[in-house]
């Protein structure tokens, strides 16, 4: 982990990414007070949420695919960023208009700017296929979950400062300024467009069988992440402790923070396509306790910290066995689609979260994890080993 660290530009590239990535972490969180602090409901909140993940879901795949086409990773990155601050803004004085603040907040999504993916194709270059690669997704899963801790916390901070609608409108500055710094990085200039025959031009990561069973576990494991935010929300509505709803988001980012530390310092010596399948089940096993929405608020809370445990080491997975699967000039775009995988899921969780609520008030809690965690353990079918080896180069994609 101290060689990834200590190689130069990454730690400027780790910390400007982080900022980057804020708007991201901060979101769920900030767009549900904003609903609720308006006099919303659940259902309108997991709906605007949803909203920005599902367009993030399109946004991400198109935009990293423009960079692999053009090779311009600092032009898409800054601008895609300001389109999203003006959408984050818009959908904040849009909130009392429905249709117009998921329309702003679906823009926001839209144009999330493609960070994750940039940087993962960026590790490749920089690490040979080794420990060190492994460690250096591992880091970057951290830095992710750091992220997923601070979001919280500063959305919290944001509302006392600034009030929910100042808060959502904080949120796109920050994220802007952190895209903008990643963009200036010497390693983000822009590199020669790949010269591809009119056939391979139009080739997608998605031709790959052994890509598109990746993206299903991916999409499993996201589902219970999803349900969070609503679920840490509404139980701590139940009991009568507002504090408990950011406090339960960011210990669970606690332990994935240390799951992704110990994968980093300890890389996992097995094949990536033998241990998603176990590292999935984990996953939806350590969420169940979730659904004892009787449980008093600090077994609650310490079950929120349990089941951030394992989503880092199976992310690391997905990352070491992405570009495994795929021809070398999809990368970013591969990449675009794990974090679109991952958003598809993180929605179904959070519009179950939301209608589970809405049919009842405290056991939709319960509810809603058993559904999650039944994704989960069918994403974990999907990672077969056997399907997940890649095939021959020529028969990865069509293109």
């Amino acid at each position: 982990m101290l060689t990834v660290l200590r190689r130069r530009g990454v730690p400027a590239l780790l910390a400007t990414s982080f900022v980057g990535r804020l708007p991201t972490s901060m979101s769920a969180l900030a767009l549900v007070k904003l609903v609720v602090a308006q006099g919303g409901g659940y259902a309108y909140a997991s709906v605007l949420s949803a909203s920005y993940i599902v367009a993030g879901i399109v946004g991400q795949p198109l935009l990293a695919r423009a960079v692999d086409r053009t090779g311009r990773r600092r032009s898409v990155i800054s601008l895609a960023a300001a389109i999203a601050t003006v959408s984050f803004g818009a959908t904040a004085l849009l909130v009392q208009l429905p249709a117009g603040a998921v329309v702003a907040v679906g823009v926001a999504g839209l144009s999330t700017p493609p960070i994750e993916p940039t940087l993962r194709s960026l590790w490749t270059q920089l690490f040979s296929p080794s420990r060190d690669l492994a460690s250096a997704y591992a880091v970057d899963a951290a830095v992710q979950e750091l992220c997923f801790i601070a979001g919280p916390l500063l959305t919290a901070l944001g509302i006392l400062a600034f009030g929910a609608k100042g808060n959502v409108i904080a949120m796109g500055l920050v994220g802007l300024a952190g895209a903008l710094a990643l963009a200036a990085h010497p390693r983000l200039r822009a590199v020669p467009a790949p010269r591809l025959d009119r056939e391979r031009a139009h080739g997608t990561p998605l031709g790959s069988g052994a890509f598109r069973r990746l993206l299903l576990t991916t999409t499993g494991a996201a589902v219970p992440v999803g349900t969070l935010v609503v679920l840490a929300t509404a139980f701590a509505d139940s009991h009568g402790e507002a504090g408990l709803g950011p406090g339960a988001v960011a210990l669970n980012a606690t332990g994935a923070l240390v799951g992704a530390l110990l994968v980093a310092r300890f890389p996992l010596t097995s094949a990536p396509a033998r241990l998603l399948r176990p590292l999935a089940i984990a996953l939806g096993v350590l969420y169940l306790p979730l659904a004892a929405w009787q449980a008093p608020s600090v077994v609650w809370l310490a079950a929120a910290l349990v089941s951030g445990l394992t989503l880092p080491p199976l992310l690391t997975q997905v990352f070491a066995q992405t570009p495994l699967t795929v021809r070398a000039h999809h990368a970013n775009e591969a990449n675009a689609w794990v974090v679109s995988a991952f958003a598809v899921g993180a929605a179904a969780g959070t519009l179950l979260s939301g209608f589970s609520l809405r049919w009842h008030a405290t056991r939709g809690i319960g509810l809603a994890i058993g559904i999650a965690v039944v994704a989960t353990l069918l994403g974990a079918v999907a990672a077969a080993p056997a399907m997940l080896t890649p095939r021959p180069l020529a028969e990865v994609d069509s293109g």
